[in-house]
């Protein structure tokens, strides 16, 4: 029987971000069933990235190579920016490779010009999308008119479109390896710990999360800090598996809120040796300890990040997991975080909403509304109050 052809467009399976690591999730699964072509038509890479041969599956990047081709793109960061999301070249994959599925996967503005192609009707297409605020995007509402196929990444966009009139649109969440997290034994989680040089008494709070301003770091540095002052006896840590180098200054808030720098620490990546450390932050482009190069250790981020086993292990330093946010499309930091078994405290808004019903047994946090200028979005403002009386929550229960 002839295989089905599909062409999944999102970021590249190898990508340390959330659409690569689901694609990457996904497309293994389709490989392995042996009843598919798969080309993985890759956003923000080159045509000719030597590393889009790694794996089994075509790789396509959607950015020509021709530098003349690319400079002419660049005079307009509009057409820019939708080539870097796969614009440019998909007309030309989708005729050369003849599919008979297209899945986009990727922010809205990322796939809805996908819609008005000749051929988009023609084949069996699918917008696999995130939404993460209400009022729903306008764009979203015109694009889920415009596809057949029209699937969110969480429940709470979904039951709007639907008041909306858009019933047929469905919730799929993001995937998940399930097989990649779980909780390790007690022996080797002191071991991971002695690695480390955490005692294994010490309450390690966690959250995992690209360092964006959408993730509200000031609220949970607050908070833990409000937590140390009702239980100053407690020996804490606060591990942030994030990138140093964008976003949130943590350390300017730890100064700003009196956290001692020493008690937050984060997941550094060797870019030589690819082996990983977990300690406080001094600076990137540090010595590794394990291969001995001198400027290799950085904080982890999209360009260079630990596996699915390593980070498995990260989680396994935790306690507990705290997870606030203005709002998310899924969060999978979450759901990796309660395969591992840790209790999961989480905002409650957005996705988070489906994280606090009561058969997901997370801690919901307590948030105040606020606006985004010009989009008008609501977003949440995590209480600090709520993150310090959870954690005291999860402190004082039983093994």
């Amino acid at each position: 029987m002839k295989k089905k052809k599909i062409v999944f467009q999102s970021d590249w399976a190898l990508a340390k971000t959330g659409f690569g690591r689901n694609c990457k999730a996904l497309l293994e699964y389709l490989y392995r069933t042996g009843k598919y072509d798969i080309i993985n038509y890759c956003c923000g890479i080159q045509d000719n990235h030597p590393e889009l041969g790694r794996t089994p599956w075509k790789s396509i990047g959607c950015l020509p190579s021709d530098p003349a081709e690319l400079a002419e793109l660049n005079k307009d960061q509009t057409v820019a920016r939708a080539a870097g999301y796969g614009a440019h070249r998909l007309d030309n994959v989708i005729f050369d490779e003849k599919p008979d599925v297209y899945i986009a996967a990727q922010d809205i503005w990322g796939v809805d010009f996908a819609i008005g192609r000749k051929w988009f009707k023609k084949i069996n297409s699918v917008i696999w999308t995130t939404l993460d605020s209400l009022p729903i995007i306008p764009s979203a509402t015109a694009a889920a008119k415009g596809s057949k196929n029209f699937w969110i990444w969480s429940n709470f966009a979904t039951k709007e479109m639907h008041k909306m009139g858009q019933e047929h649109v469905e919730t799929v969440h993001g995937t998940i390896d399930d097989s990649q997290f779980y909780k390790v034994s007690v022996s080797d989680r002191n071991k991971l710990r002695r690695e480390f040089d955490i005692d294994k008494d010490t309450f390690v709070i966690g959250f995992v999360f690209r360092n964006q301003l959408r993730k509200s770091v000031p609220n949970l540095i607050k908070g833990y800090k409000d937590f140390k002052k009702e239980n100053p006896t407690v020996k804490t840590k606060l591990l942030l598996h994030t990138h140093f180098g964008e976003g949130w200054d943590v350390h300017r808030l730890c100064d700003e809120h009196q956290v001692d720098k020493d008690e937050i620490i984060t997941t550094h990546i060797c870019r030589s040796c690819m082996k990983y450390e977990v300690k406080s932050f001094y600076g990137q482009d540090v010595k590794c300890k394990y291969c001995g190069d001198e400027k290799s250790q950085v904080t982890t981020q999209p360009g260079a990040g630990v596996s699915e086993l390593q980070l498995n292990e990260v989680y396994n330093l935790m306690d507990v997991y705290v997870h606030p946010f203005t709002s998310g499309g899924q969060e999978i930091p979450i759901q990796e975080a309660k395969l591992v078994e840790l209790i999961t405290l989480v905002t409650n808004y957005s996705c988070g909403q489906e994280m606090c019903e009561p058969e997901a047994q997370s801690l919901a946090l307590e948030w105040t509304e606020y606006r985004e200028p010009g989009t008008q979005f609501i977003k949440a403002s995590t209480s600090h109050s709520s993150i310090a009386k959870n954690l005291k929550k999860v402190y004082n229960m039983k093994p």
